[in-house]
């Protein structure tokens, strides 16, 4: 069986609100809410994920307890819209995503929704970029991501409208918080060099018609790998209307050259959707910079490869 500690936390606190799980209780709800797992050895997962806590529970499931519990309607129907949206990706997309099991309910010592999902095996990308960079071929990454996210772009959608949610799900826009970000990372950025990505990107022709499906977050730990192959995608939101631009956070995130310009070919988006690319993941890089710089190492670094990577390219 495996050695868990009592609680789990990140050691600091990431947001207003965050709280603690204690692992016993957990384990007991587990067992109370969902009989089939009872008795399973529930283990907390290290994790850079700023929303959602992932516990192990056994060999085949993962509990997923957002950082801020929440127990409103809203949240309990948002996850199940989740699990609905993970069944229809489930046999459409070239990579395994997992299944909802079910809604928890609040227990003692957590006031929030939570829910149990299947757990899928792999590395998660945002450990290998940091750890072991050179231990997958990141040629095969490009175009197998690129094949996800093309994917997601061409499913259906009933209702051409944006979304509104997600990182993409609206136009990209100048914004206070970037503005700030900017400021608040001037220990750690150039503000100038900052300044001169963000406006460049601002000055790039919007998105032209109507908004597309995307997947709004592709960020590295959202990514598994399975040798050298994508093989999993592990954070289904809801979905995503939007600017099909957004989806280019990887050229930036993950990749250097000459894969940066593969993935784009690939990705098949004109200049003007690069550019936009570049100031979406600049808007995740310098918030995160600052924002996560003290609570969320793993976070931290990944936002500095980013802008390390924009910075050169500028």
């Amino acid at each position: 069986m495996a050695q868990y500690p009592l609680l789990w936390d990140l050691g600091r606190v990431m947001h207003e609100g965050q709280v603690r799980v204690p692992i016993p209780e957990l384990s007991r709800a587990i067992a109370s809410q969902f009989p089939d797992l009872a008795g399973q050895p529930v283990w907390a997962v290290p994790s850079a994920g700023t929303v959602v806590a992932p516990f192990r529970v056994g060999d085949d499931f993962v509990a997923r307890l957002p950082l801020v519990p929440d127990a409103g309607q809203v949240h309990h129907d948002r996850i199940r819209r989740e699990g609905r949206y993970a069944r229809a990706l489930a046999g459409v997309l070239p990579v395994c995503v997992p299944e909802l099991v079910g809604v928890g309910r609040p227990f003692s010592g957590y006031e929030g929704t939570w829910s149990v999902w299947t757990w899928l095996p792999g590395r998660s990308l945002d450990h290998v970029l940091l750890e072991a960079p050179g231990s997958f071929d990141s040629a095969a990454l490009a175009d197998d991501l690129a094949q996800l996210l093309r994917t997601i772009r061409m499913l259906p959608a009933e209702r051409p409208r944006w979304s509104d949610n997600g990182r993409g799900g609206r136009p990209l826009a100048d914004s206070e918080w970037v503005r700030a970000s900017i400021q608040r990372s001037a220990h750690l950025v150039d503000q100038g060099a900052a300044t001169h990505i963000w406006e460049s990107a601002l000055a790039a022709a919007p998105h032209q018609g109507h908004p597309v499906p995307i997947h709004g977050d592709p960020m590295p730990g959202n990514l598994l790998l399975h040798g050298d192959r994508l093989s999993g995608l592990i954070d289904v939101s809801e979905p995503v209307m939007g600017d099909p631009a957004a989806d280019l956070q990887p050229a930036w995130t993950v990749f250097d050259e000459p894969q940066r310009s593969r993935f784009h070919e690939a990705m098949a988006v004109d200049e003007d959707a690069r550019q936009r690319g570049r100031g979406w993941a600049f808007e995740m890089a310098i918030g995160g910079l600052h924002y996560y710089e003290h609570s969320n190492p793993t976070f931290f670094r990944l936002a500095q490869r980013t802008l390390r990577a924009l910075l050169r390219s500028a």
